[in-house]
């Protein structure tokens, strides 16, 4: 069977990431899990320890530790996933299923509970079917290894996410977004908070207009 190593950053993550590991063993053929910490002070380690995860700390930007993740996977497909996201067997079957040769990555989306979700979810309907553009993120991602190897990001804290897809890109790599859903322990009250924030440091990067694309 295939096994796929699993990538994630944490930061003081102690409140969700136990939900988070526990549908990945459950969901995931695991190689291993690795876990990028940026020196958390709650229960965050002792957690990621019982799920046998391979640890390593660092403090560096998000950027940066993405590609000190990268750097520790030996499979050739791989998997990030945020600390605050928890992963189903629908969803997993729907990322390994559009593969090719000509893929780089390939994404769902998470959702928190409530009515936001549902417009999220009629948005992105629309946003696939006529093939706009979209912010590739690497929240519950299939990457493949060899689009990614090498690879240089920003030091950023957040947004890397999208140089990592234009990177993909640019190597010729196709970033695929797949209909399948996954579960966002944050409230809708955060989501809406960070999706605003992310769009006014993109407006500045790239433009209003075609910021209003990445949302």
């Amino acid at each position: 069977m295939e096994r796929f190593d699993v990538c994630i950053p944490t930061l003081n993550s102690g409140k969700t990431l136990e939900a988070c590991l526990k549908s990945i063993k459950e969901v995931i053929p695991v190689n291993k899990i690795i876990i990028a910490d940026g020196y958390s002070t709650d229960n965050t380690i002792e957690i990621a320890k019982r799920y046998g995860c391979e640890i390593f700390q660092t403090k560096r930007s998000l950027g940066e530790v993405r590609e000190m993740l990268i750097k520790r996977v030996k499979t050739k497909w791989f998997f990030f996933i945020d600390a605050d996201i928890v992963v189903n067997k629908k969803w997993f079957y729907a990322l390994i299923a559009n593969r090719n040769e000509k893929l780089g990555a390939v994404q769902g989306f998470g959702l928190p509970k409530g009515p936001i979700s549902f417009f999220r979810k009629l948005l992105l309907f629309i946003k696939v079917k006529f093939g706009l553009k979209q912010r590739g993120f690497t929240s519950n991602t299939l990457v493949r290894k060899e689009a990614v190897s090498g690879i240089k990001l920003p030091k950023l804290k957040r947004l890397e996410d999208i140089y990592l897809q234009e990177e993909v890109e640019k190597r010729g790599y196709e970033w695929k977004f797949v209909i399948a859903f996954c579960e966002h322990l944050k409230t809708e009250k955060q989501v809406v908070k960070e999706a605003l924030r992310d769009l006014l440091n993109l407006a500045r990067e790239k433009g209003f207009m075609r910021a209003l694309f990445y949302i």
